[in-house]
């Protein structure tokens, strides 16, 4: 992209809605956009005297939005982006191009009514019963805690007081969606104790069908139901106590990707485009015969205290959370024949080939070929993932968390030039992880990391690991006014965090039905006969932010600021290393010695470190009718963590790697406009350019951009509130998003080797060339009705029903993507009512 001319573009439009011709209707209007106060710096402050690129959704806009999920509302943010996919709590969010990373952790600080949530699966919950939501954008550690190296996002939700309130709501919709919520709020002891209570239930059978089995509703389905509470006491005029806990239960379809070779050899060889296709062509087909489902229960209790102690204010919040999840789907490797004498595979193949269902497989090798069984048929044919056949096996997998967390710090609140916070953070956090691959005997599922022998449905592949983490930082702000007009705040965090693996896997065969798989049910028991040893190991990191910031004008903001982010390293499951190289690497005596991959996929991953550079301008125009902000900023990365995903004859593993050199720069602009008292226009922009500068596990990807950075991402929008009776308003809002191209991996067309190779010779290599997701837009339209308790909303998302890719998941290996498609068009009708 041509960034330069974007640049000057944006420039250009910013001027131009600067200008002077509509200065004489901003006199006469008599109305001016809003003050929002944020809490960005630990203290109530107005958002364009922030030195922070901040976005701020208020509680009405997240209600006229349609607000329910994170998917809702980071759309409309600019440089800002989502992918949800495997799972319902498997969330990737891109924040200017820096992505939270499957199986590592996150890239910002998740924070409810002020308490850090260290919960993975927090962040997509259903947001309901919220008053604000800020979104921060640049590293952020130094005050909101570990692992904001791309920002934070702060969620407040309704504080109950002395007013009595409830609300009740509800709605339905296509793919037989329905919703219920409810609320009630008010004192329990008057000017003393404070109680609300909210629930939220939802059910969706999603845009997808399994083919298989002819049924909606369990493909990309979701059912969840989720209860809060919140107290708040004062315990006297200096002491606040403010408690909150919640409970969720979840249920929905899990691992939806359909596959899509990119090997150029096999085109050639079997004469068929589909061996070397672009993703962004597929038609998806669900097959699966495994149940996709995941299953979440989720407890979290905190507490915080406020308390004045005359020049400063004590506050100190202690959190707890509980999460049990497990999913479980079909299998991938059945093209690679595992589980080809297995009377379960034999039986299916005699009812489910490509002559009696091409339903299911397509047109003949086109390019998926199943074939009936037989003496000349069997370990012949391209059966493909996720199908309807037992040959492919099933994956389980869980993620269990338990934390406890302290945060305790001391805020200043003298009126003069010094403003200052210290601070220390402590939290202990307990981690199970289960990646299992097995025999699928059409007999069933136990749902549980070993089945043994036995079972019915026998375990053959296993990476089972308990991790213990304790975190301890300091961390601290002094904020100094040079003048009337210019600040400058230095903020510095030191985290240290000690990791220990206990490795749960037990020593033992396979159950031997996988004919790839004979051995040790985890490759690393072949070297260790005695047991898999534990492991331990500390990452530490001072995080220092330096800001300046000044107000030329009353309405002018300048700032700029330079800061260190901290991401901890941390341990793949045992077992990665040995398991990979045996299959992709040269030197182990395996197939690996035809593939000769080079890989570097250790058992543990090193820390991440980024340096940033921001330069900020905040402006309000035309008597404050007219806000733009813009940001300009760079990031250097060090050893960035980075998904990546294996299939190939034993099944399917995850890991983390890094990439040693990259980085991002970018620039982002928002708007918002009162054309009219009813009538307001919104939208931002952002640009990106990245470059990978060094990477020593794909060093051909070198010069390639970053993944999941996006280069434009953009947003505009429209309000409408229109009085049409006494106390009755109409509104309605359209919203418009764009997603430029986005790749998921390092390698964008650069030829490595595959497994294949080691079947069928050399120059069986994979392009992804064709792999990356091709631009999008989307455009949301709500209509109702507002009256002065009650409100009726007509509602569609997607409403130009776009076919467009959530994610695309390389596995270079493999020699193919795997591929989630988004959620088609969608509408209905929602009702509130407050007493």
């Amino acid at each position: 992209m041509n960034t330069g001319k974007h640049l000057m573009a944006l420039g250009m439009a910013a001027a131009a809605a600067s200008g002077s011709t509509p200065l004489v209707l901003a006199q006469e209007a008599g109305f001016s956009i809003e003050e929002v106060v944020v809490t960005a710096r630990k203290r109530a402050e107005n958002l364009q005297e922030v030195p922070i690129a901040i976005t701020v959704i208020d509680e009405q806009t997240l209600q006229r939005a349609g607000v329910e999920r994170a998917g809702d509302y980071i759309g409309l943010i600019p440089n800002v982006t989502l992918v949800n996919t495997a799972n319902v709590g498997d969330t990737q969010l891109s924040i200017r191009g820096i992505v939270s990373t499957r199986d590592a952790e996150s890239t910002f600080a998740y924070v409810v009514d002020g308490v850090l949530s260290t919960n993975p699966n927090s962040f997509n919950e259903e947001l309901f019963d919220v008053a604000q939501i800020e979104v921060l954008k640049g590293p952020q550690g130094a005050l909101y805690g570990r692992n904001a190296v791309a920002g934070a996002i702060l969620v407040t939700t309704r504080q109950p007081d002395n007013e009595f309130e409830a609300k009740i709501s509800g709605g339905v919709g296509n793919q037989d969606a329905n919703k219920v919520g409810a609320s009630i709020s008010g004192p329990l002891v008057e000017d003393t104790l404070f109680g609300r209570l909210a629930f939220s239930s939802r059910r969706d059978d999603g845009s997808y069908r399994n083919s298989l089995t002819g049924r909606d509703g369990v493909v990309d389905f979701v059912e969840d139901d989720s209860v809060r509470g919140r107290m708040v006491w004062n315990v006297n005029e200096d002491l606040t106590l403010d408690f909150r806990a919640g409970y969720s239960e979840v249920k929905g379809g899990a691992i939806n990707f359909n596959a899509v070779f990119a090997i150029p050899q096999f085109e050639a060889v079997f004469g068929s485009p589909q061996f070397f296709a672009d993703v962004n062509d597929l038609d998806f087909n669900f097959t699966f015969n495994v149940p996709g489902e995941n299953e979440q229960e989720t407890r979290d209790f905190a507490i915080k205290a406020d308390w004045d102690l005359g020049g400063a204010d004590l506050v100190a919040s202690v959190a707890y959370s509980d999460l049990d999840e497990y999913l479980l789907s079909d299998g991938t490797s059945a093209t690679f024949y595992g589980y080809e004498v297995t009377p379960a595979c034999q039986s299916d193949r005699a009812t489910l080939n490509s002559f009696t269902r091409p339903d299911l497989f397509g047109e003949f090798f086109q390019p998926f070929g199943v074939l009936p069984p037989g003496p000349e048929t069997d370990f012949q044919g391209v059966y493909g993932p996720y199908t309807a056949l037992s040959c492919d096996g099933y994956q389980y997998q869980e993620r269990n968390q338990e934390d406890l967390s302290l945060d305790l710090r001391l805020v200043s609140n003298s009126s003069g030039p010094l403003s200052w916070i210290g601070g220390v953070y402590f939290a202990e956090i307990k981690r199970e992880v289960v990646v299992a691959y097995g025999a699928d005997q059409n007999q069933g599922f136990l749902r549980q990391p070993y089945i043994d022998p036995e079972g019915p449905n026998p375990t053959d592949l296993l990476f089972w690991d308990k991790f213990d983490t304790s975190v301890r930082s300091v961390y601290g702000q002094l904020e100094f006014d040079l003048s009337d007009t210019m600040e400058i705040a230095l903020a510095a965090r030191y985290d240290n965090e000690k990791r220990e693996v206990d490795n749960q896997v037990p020593n033992v065969n396979g159950s031997g039905l996988n004919i790839n798989l004979p051995g040790k049910i985890n490759p690393a028991l072949e070297s260790s006969p005695d047991g898999i040893p534990n492991r331990e190991r500390s990452f530490s990191q001072w995080q220092p932010k330096l800001t300046w910031s000044w107000r030329p004008l009353e309405d002018m903001t300048v700032f700029a600021s330079y800061g260190i982010g901290f991401r901890s390293g941390g341990f793949n499951s045992v077992g990665t290393d040995d398991l990979l190289s045996f299959w992709f690497n040269a030197g182990r005596g395996g197939p690996g010695e035809a593939v000769n991959a080079e890989l570097q996929v250790r058992d543990e991953y090193d820390k991440e470190v980024s340096e940033s550079l921001e330069l900020g301008l905040k402006t309000e125009w035309l008597d404050r009718r007219l806000r733009v902000n813009a940001s300009v900023f760079r990031t250097d990365v060090e050893d960035n963590q980075f998904f990546e995903f294996f299939a190939g004859p034993f099944g399917l593993l995850r890991a983390v790697t890094t990439i040693e050199e990259m980085y991002i720069q970018g620039f982002e602009a928002d708007f918002n406009f009162f054309a009219t008292e009813q009538l307001s226009f919104y939208g931002g922009v952002g640009l990106l350019d990245s470059e990978i500068e060094e990477n020593r596990n794909r060093p051909a990807s070198v010069g390639n951009d970053v993944p999941q950075a996006p280069d434009v991402t953009g947003n505009l929008g429209a309000q409408l509130v229109y009085p049409v009776a006494s106390g009755i308003d109409l509104v309605a809002r359209v919203d418009w998003q764009y997603t430029g191209e986005m790749w998921f991996h390092t390698l964008q067309g650069e030829q490595t080797p595959t497994i294949w190779n080691a079947f069928f010779g050399p120059g069986f290599n994979q392009d992804f060339s064709r792999a990356s997701r091709d631009p999008y837009d989307t455009v949301n339209l709500r209509i109702g009705l507002e009256g002065q308790n009650w409100t009726v909303t007509a509602w569609g998302r997607n409403l130009t029903d776009e076919e467009y890719l959530q994610e695309v998941i390389p596995a270079p290996e493999f020699g193919g993507t795997f591929n989630h498609p988004s959620t088609l068009r969608t509408y209905g009708v929602d009702v509130s009512y407050s007493f």
